[in-house]
């Protein structure tokens, strides 16, 4: 592992020790412990091994358990993680839909590489030479260890540098800056590490600009604003994965397919779909038989008035998240429910009805209202044995609640 910019004076890591029999011991120890046994499990790691030691094993255990539990990763029992790298890095599926728009280069430079699923993915997707880049000792050690836990460490040389001094001797790059601090998450790409200026400033020093950004999905961005910064064409992507929208992703120069391109990706157990418009503004009707939620990529995206349009539906209201259609065409971008009934929202008023239709097990779902699901929940105390949708949101001013039929397979995920 190279030293560059940080001095050979920077300790080892824990996590170089974890790696041996001592730590795969300790791990095992570890392994029967949720993380609503944090204290049993922190007393038993201090009892085994130093403090430097038992805090990396307790992250790893942790982490390994809630990568399985996600289905995040195919090898996370075998995989080293530190805390703030697990929550940042991208899922295996995420990662590798990503890493096919690599395919065509030779030399690659992942900045800010964490704990390394998006270098792993790199070289795992395309036959290019690696660079992984963090400033962050423990990260860079575990980045390692697991491109030997995914047999491609041949491919792959880290380096424990910063993002902004590392030289971009490659064809094209990737960079994930961290977006956690003391604070918690940071929502200013100013407080990112590095600053999200100063990533998309090194886009000028490789061919053809070619740069992709991961940022947050509720950064606030404008592809004219960030073409400034980079100096080439931009694209925004939002990917989504398990109904959740994961990331954003800023394709600039040569990765990007025209500047102002939009694309909400929907990633599930078939693969990705994609979905590319603009963000057009989308017609709006009466609530009709059906009621449909854009998965979250699309809205994001943008792309609600390009999905409106290209499966015959519109929205509710302008300023509301909800399609509706007289006919539903099932697909990956929106789920629907059939609507039984809608009525002001009144808790007398649902609650009658919910009885008369004997719904005890209710799902809420929310949008543009002062209640959260819970609290909706809490008050209509439904009892019965049929279940149902109940969508409450603002309607031309209006608080509304619609009473949906159950779904009779989830959407996909």
């Amino acid at each position: 592992m190279a030293e560059i910019g940080l001095g050979p004076e920077s300790p080892p890591s824990p996590y170089e020790r974890l790696a041996d029999a001592q730590g795969a011991r300790l791990l095992e120890s570890l392994a029967p412990f949720d993380e609503g046994r944090i204290a049993q499990a922190t007393a038993l790691a201090r009892s085994l091994a130093d403090p430097a030691l038992a805090h990396a094993a307790l992250a790893t255990a942790f982490a390994r358990r809630r990568a399985r539990t996600a289905h995040k990763f195919g090898r996370a029992d075998q995989m080293f993680f530190t805390r703030a790298g697990y929550e940042q890095s991208s899922s295996e599926s995420v990662a590798r839909h990503r890493a096919a728009r690599f395919e065509r280069y030779a030399r690659i430079a992942d900045l800010c590489c964490g704990i390394g699923s998006d270098a792993i993915a790199l070289a795992r997707s395309t036959s290019a030479r690696i660079s992984a880049v963090d400033n962050d000792v423990d990260a860079i050690t575990c980045a390692r260890l697991n491109a030997r836990v995914y047999g491609v460490d041949a491919r792959i040389d880290h380096h424990l540098s910063d993002a902004l001094r590392w030289p971009l001797a490659c064809d094209a790059a990737f960079a994930d800056p961290s977006r956690r601090s003391a604070r918690g998450r940071e929502r200013s790409s100013s407080a990112y590490q590095p600053s999200l200026r100063a990533l998309l400033g090194r886009a000028a020093e490789l061919p053809g600009h070619a740069l992709a950004v991961k940022v947050a999905p509720g950064l606030r961005t404008d592809p004219d604003e960030i073409r400034q910064a980079c100096n080439a064409p931009v694209e925004l992507e939002f990917v989504s994965e398990r109904g959740v929208c994961k990331e954003e992703v800023l394709w600039c120069g040569d990765l990007a397919r025209h500047h102002g391109a939009r694309r909400a990706t929907v990633i599930d157990a078939d693969g990705a779909h994609e979905l590319d418009g603009s963000n057009q503004r989308a017609p709006s009707t009466s609530l009709q038989r059906w009621i449909g939620e854009p998965d979250a990529a699309v809205i994001r995206a943008g792309l609600i008035g390009a999905l409106c349009e290209r499966i015959d539906a519109h929205l509710v209201d302008v300023d509301v998240a909800y399609m509706t259609a007289e006919r539903a065409r099932p697909g990956t971008f929106v789920r629907w429910y059939e609507v039984i009934e809608t009525m002001p929202f009144g808790v007398k008023r649902l609650r009658a009805a919910l009885r008369v239709r004997d719904i005890g097990r209710l799902v809420v779902k929310t949008r543009a209202f002062p209640l959260r699901p819970e609290q909706i929940v809490a008050l209509l105390k439904a009892r019965g044995d049929a279940e149902a949708v109940l969508v409450c949101t603002t309607l031309r001013g209006s608080k509304t609640a619609i009473l949906c039929r159950a779904p009779s397979a989830p959407m996909p995920t």
